[in-house]
């Protein structure tokens, strides 16, 4: 909150934006930030004094820290919503605030010019923080604290596929090429154009893949060919898997093919419906110019959410090509959303083995993902987020058009797999140009509920809802 305050009391804005700042309602929310922080480190020390335990943290308890960690962080990064201009409501702001930190990019707010550039700012930084993830932040990186970290990354960002030896080092190298690669980001857009706060915001939603902006209209007016073509360099840096890049600095290029195979398949699956969108176009079949049809499908590739056309009114095969990304997502270990492509990959494989073995019972048909052999409990653990995946999705829709029955099935539909998918922008009345200030407080609770779900995974969510767990560990 310092950092947003500072950054939009510091930062010209250019004549486009509000620039008052409402110093009272920041310090207001500081004070119930500080005060709830400082009371729970407060008591966690004096009961630990009073405990004979060891001072060590338990699977269970890592569960349970980043399950109930997120919907306190997300109560807590609602406050400016509710305490400062524009004075949203409790729903409003949650969902806004959500949004932020799991890198949906879906917003309540539909013109956003009239907003004050701090709270520009804090949309901008909730996002840039959630897409590498809170507790990887503030309990790894900032701590002392080793006991069940790898627990709490796998968990929150994906890391847990990534041969990674010293966790708490790794995640240090990850958060400094993830400021490095912001720097670059923000540096190019303010030389292509964007004024330093349009390129600051810019910056820390692209590299992390969320998607907020300064202009309600997303890029579609500020941005030329040269600055979305930027910014398509950055999303997709943003959706490759982190360790990748460590790897490549370390000049392990042998490596790169064999262990990152997954990175490899993510780039060709965004080249080729680029390549076929494209394709289209010459063939007569879109109007779209070509950086606007290669941007969006980047853009939802990644799940950033980016939108410079309305994608909604394209033919039926790019509608069709827009809802796939969204379900897919980007790699594992990135600030990417979706089921992740090595999910994917290794369904295929499974199911190819499957069959193999259909006709050969007895033939050992072992499925490797990055020239590694996958455990069988690999196997059951997809299974599941697939299952959770499509549950949650169907009966998602059901409560959505529930509690507002006036949503036609694409927009209802489309709109349950952006949150799981952690998009940001769907289709009709959930589309690229509309926002979601005008649906039930309900759905938008529902919403809230469905974009933590997604960025966790399902998994570290639900498990702590499971009385065996409790009674049996």
């Amino acid at each position: 909150m310092v950092f947003s305050v500072l950054l939009a009391w510091i930062i010209p804005t250019g004549e486009r934006h509000n620039a008052e700042l409402d110093l009272k309602g920041w310090t207001v929310c500081l004070g119930i930030a500080v005060s709830l922080g400082g009371g729970l480190w407060g008591t966690g020390k004096y009961l630990g004094k009073r405990s004979s335990r060891p001072d060590t943290m338990r699977r269970r308890e890592a569960m349970a820290l980043v399950g109930s960690g997120w919907f306190v962080c997300g109560l807590m990064a609602s406050l400016p919503y509710c305490l400062c201009e524009p004075h949203e409501t409790l729903p409003n702001a949650l969902f806004e605030a959500v949004s932020g930190l799991t890198t949906t990019g879906a917003t309540i707010f539909s013109n956003l010019e009239s907003l004050p550039k701090s709270i520009l700012m804090w949309r901008s930084v909730t996002q840039w923080v959630g897409g590498m993830g809170i507790l990887a932040m503030f309990v790894v990186v900032l701590s002392g604290m080793t006991s069940s970290s790898k627990t709490l990354i796998g968990a929150e960002s994906s890391l847990a596929n990534s041969d990674i030896s010293s966790l708490r080092q790794t995640m240090r190298q990850l958060w400094a090429l993830y400021v490095v690669l912001t720097l670059v980001c923000g540096t190019g857009l303010y030389f292509l154009g964007l004024t330093p706060f349009q390129a600051i915001n810019y910056s820390l939603t692209a590299v992390s893949t969320g998607g907020f902006g300064t202009e309600s209209d997303s890029v579609g007016s500020i941005f030329t060919v040269w600055s979305k073509s930027w910014l398509i360099i950055f999303m997709i840096i943003g959706a490759i898997s982190f360790p990748f890049y460590l790897v490549l600095m370390r000049g392990r290029f042998n490596d790169l093919g064999k262990r990152f195979e997954e990175v490899w398949w993510f780039l060709a699956m965004i080249g080729f419906f680029c390549m076929v969108m494209l394709l289209q176009k010459l063939g007569g079949g879109s109007d779209v110019a070509a950086i606007d049809l290669v941007f969006n499908i980047v853009s939802i590739g990644t799940c950033t959410g980016y939108v410079s056309d309305d994608y909604d009114h394209w033919s039926r095969l790019g509608v069709g090509i827009m809802l796939f990304l969204m379900m897919i997502g980007g790699c594992s270990g990135s600030t990417s959303g979706g089921l992740k492509v090595s999910r994917i990959i290794l369904w295929f494989r499974f199911m190819a083995a499957g069959l193999a073995r259909s006709f050969r019972p007895q033939a050992v048909s072992p499925v490797k993902l990055n020239g590694r052999q996958v455990p069988d409990e690999a196997q059951s653990q997809l299974f599941l987020v697939l299952t959770l995946f499509g549950f949650f999705g169907i009966t998602g829709t059901m409560a959505f058009q529930m509690f507002d029955p006036g949503h036609s099935l694409m927009g209802a539909v489309s709109g349950i797999i952006s949150c799981l998918g952690n998009i940001g922008p769907a289709f009709e009345e959930m589309g690229p140009t509309e926002s979601v200030h005008d649906i039930s407080s309900s759905s938008k609770i529902l919403f809230v509920c469905l974009m933590i779900l997604g960025r966790l995974e399902y998994v570290a969510l639900l498990v702590i809802f499971v009385p065996k767990l409790w009674k049996r560990y």
